[in-house]
């Protein structure tokens, strides 16, 4: 291992969200206005005017379509409906103007207001009985109305109009005399420096008040999707409401808070934001989401995790993912999965890299009781050696249900699952080796030889294949030199299942001591060219198949901790390395970390770190469909393969579901599946990364 800079992390951003339905009380799910004052968030939807504050609804009692907020320097609410403008303040409610036409905005700027209808400009004093100005709208209805100081727009569905000198005249910007959009402009407002921002349905647009206008398409930082509405925070942050959910720009980058994970529908009409931005408000047709936002530290959201993982992703020593009945977290249990050992024994590993490092107690028996439910599943079968996928119990989902891979036990008391895979076997060999070494006392180091040394002695005695129940070899555990080396068959599966049965041999070696397996590991390595393998091992598959991903870098986090010979660690390295190029893309926390720690480049430590930030608290896998996003380039490099299209690079954990590093990241669109993922994927590299100093312990 090689020395790499350690990487302070210290407090981030971390988000939470909540809905607020009719289930909660608002008289409609579809809401069209929002305006915070103080700690009262007004809602204005198609039946009036709901009041949500310190956790509670009440209603004005208004029962009118609401097109529009406004607040006084005093404090008093403005409502905007269809065709009136209506006072709420401690005087109670009071219409206080009708309009001929359809309303559209208004504003409270000193002691006056500014009201747009589809026909008419109205500039009046606070009352709305003595108007300074009445103007009729030229070049069509109005779209939308922006005000500050003398600066006066308004969006019609032809030009911008501006309120002009002296005689508040009309002046006319027209997309054929200017480089102003051509698109509908849905919403515009003015930034603190006198810019006016445009929202349109094909994105937005900056414009200096003279000739100059940016478009998205010549800058990252603009939405490119349809904005309806703008919002500031008071630290330059910009939010806007768009049909792709939340749009926040801060620091120069844009960070999306879509459906279904942030909130419930994806066309936002609204949002109101309080002054720091911690607690972001948004309207849609189905509701209202709450995104807050707290300070924590990497450490602390492990702590969380961990917590979580106990509590609702445990089921008899094992960490299998939550099967929900809805999108409700609480709402489910602990499922049971092809791959219950694999993720049992991720969750292990990272226990073990806790005990190391903090000496908790709590982290020694969690990892302890994983432990032994490994070493069930290589002692249930009846077959020395073959390890069971996953055990049932009565009361469990599916208990004898006549699945053909289950098998019940002589007694009866369970059943376990074979068709046993690479998966379950990098698994074992990675995790039993990992406490061997930082847990293990000394009849549990015999324990693990001999559960190590019988796998290892089933796979070597049958041909290297796993030989299941029915006397025929599992579908993917295929470690024969034959069938890698020389058959067509094999060709994606040469380097990895290479690299995965070097790491066995290497591990049984490491445990047992016992020269057997050293001697075969350096016939594998050299006389069958499995070093060389493993030189190349990546095949590059347009970014299509993760799980071989996940097993390489697992398996080289055990080849690598464990070799000591250079020259064949050269071999392992170079195959590292050009994996790392064509995977780093991905973000993927484990495989910066493992590179990074094995190597000793530690470039790619931030990237690492930045997505273990963003993978949310929630765990639960909503729908999304990102393939709405204007911003998301495709990659083409699937065409090669016959399938569809996918991102270019993924978009950041947090505008996705919580994924393992064995599922596909690229993935534009998400139906849904009533599951929650257990959080291994940050626990495991987290703590592996404060094993080897790669991040420092916060605080």
């Amino acid at each position: 291992m090689s020395a790499c800079s350690s990487y302070k992390s210290g407090p981030f951003v971390q988000r939470m969200r909540k809905y607020i339905t009719t289930a909660e009380g608002l008289d409609s799910d579809r809401v069209n206005r929002l305006l915070l004052s103080g700690n009262r968030l007004f809602i204005g939807t198609g039946k009036g005017v709901n009041i949500y504050e310190n956790g509670r609804i009440s209603s004005l009692d208004l029962n009118e379509n609401v097109n529009g907020f406004s607040v006084s320097s005093d404090g008093d609410i403005y409502i905007l409906c269809s065709h009136s403008l209506y006072i709420s303040n401690d005087n109670g409610l009071k219409k206080i103007r009708e309009f001929e036409s359809v309303t559209v905005d208004v504003y409270y700027i000193d002691n006056t207001l500014y009201i747009a209808t589809e026909n008419e400009l109205i500039i009046t004093d606070k009352s709305a009985q003595k108007d300074v100005l009445v103007r009729e709208i030229e070049g069509g209805k109005t779209r939308a109305l922006a005000v500050s100081g003398e600066n006066i727009y308004v969006a019609t569905d032809i030009n911008i109009s501006i309120v002009h000198g002296k005689r508040m005249e009309w002046k006319n910007i027209m997309p054929q005399f200017s480089n102003m959009p051509a698109g509908e402009i849905t919403a515009m407002k003015f930034d603190a420096n006198g810019f006016l921002r445009l929202a349109t349905t094909e994105g937005m647009w900056l414009f200096d008040n003279k000739s100059l206008w940016i478009s998205c398409e010549r800058s990252a930082s603009l939405p490119k999707n349809t904005v309806y509405r703008i919002v500031d925070d008071e630290n330059g942050n910009s939010y806007y409401a768009s049909d792709v959910g939340v749009i926040m720009l801060q620091k120069g980058k844009l960070k999306y808070f879509s459906a279904e994970r942030w909130v419930p529908d994806n066309k936002v009409n609204d949002i109101a934001v309080n002054s720091d931005g911690s607690v972001v408000y948004a309207a849609t047709d189905k509701g209202i989401s709450i995104i807050e936002s707290k300070m924590l530290t990497l450490e602390e959201k492990a702590d969380y995790y961990n917590i979580l993982l106990q509590n609702y992703f445990s089921r008899h020593g094992f960490t299998p993912s939550r099967k929900l009945n809805s999108f409700d977290f609480l709402d489910g249990k602990p499922g049971i999965s092809d791959n219950d050992g694999l993720w049992t024994a991720v969750y292990m590993a990272s226990e073990c890299y806790r005990y190391a490092v903090t000496k908790d107690a709590g982290a020694l028996e969690n990892a302890r009781e994983r432990m032994n439910a490994l070493l069930l599943l290589t002692e249930i079968t009846g077959i020395k050696g073959f390890t069971a996928r996953a055990v049932r119990y009565p009361g469990d989902d599916g208990f004898d249900n006549g699945s053909k891979e289950w098998h019940k036990t002589p007694d009866g008391k369970c059943e376990w699952k074979g068709e046993t895979s690479s998966d379950e076997m990098t698994g074992h060999f990675m995790g039993f080796s990992v406490y061997y070494d930082l847990c293990a006392d000394d009849e549990e180091k015999e324990k693990i030889k001999t559960a190590l040394v019988n796998i290892t002695e089933h796979i070597i005695s049958n041909n290297y294949r796993l030989i299941d129940a029915d006397g025929k070899p599992t579908t993917w555990a295929c470690w024969d030199p034959e069938e890698l080396n020389h058959s067509d068959k094999w060709y994606t599966e040469r380097g990895i299942n290479s690299l995965e049965f070097l790491a066995f041999l290497k591990a049984t070696y490491h445990v047992s001591g016992y020269e057997k397996y050293n001697k075969l590991y350096r016939e594998f390595a050299v006389k069958y060219s499995y070093a060389l393998n493993a030189f190349q091992f990546k095949i590059k598959d347009a970014h299509l198949m993760h799980i071989d991903d996940n097993l390489a870098f697992l398996s080289l986090l055990t080849l690598l901790r464990l070799e000591d010979d250079e020259a064949l660690k050269s071999l392992y390295l170079c195959g590292l390395e050009d994996a790392w190029e064509y995977e780093k893309v991905e973000r993927q926390p484990l495989f910066s970390f493992v590179h990074a720690v094995f190597t000793g480049r530690d470039s790619d430590i931030a990237q690492g770190v930045q997505t273990l930030r963003e993978i949310p608290l929630d765990l639960v896998k909503y729908k999304y469909y990102n393939s709405k996003r204007k911003d998301i380039i495709l990659d083409t490099e699937q065409d090669a393969w016959g399938e569809k299209r996918q991102a270019l690079s993924p978009v950041a954990a947090d505008e996705q579901n919580v994924y393992h590093a064995s599922q596909n990241i690229f993935t534009l669109d998400y139906d849904g599946s009533f599951s929650a993922q257990e959080p291994g994927v940050f626990l495991l590299p987290y703590w592996f990364a404060r094993y080897y100093n790669l991040i420092e312990k916060d605080g």
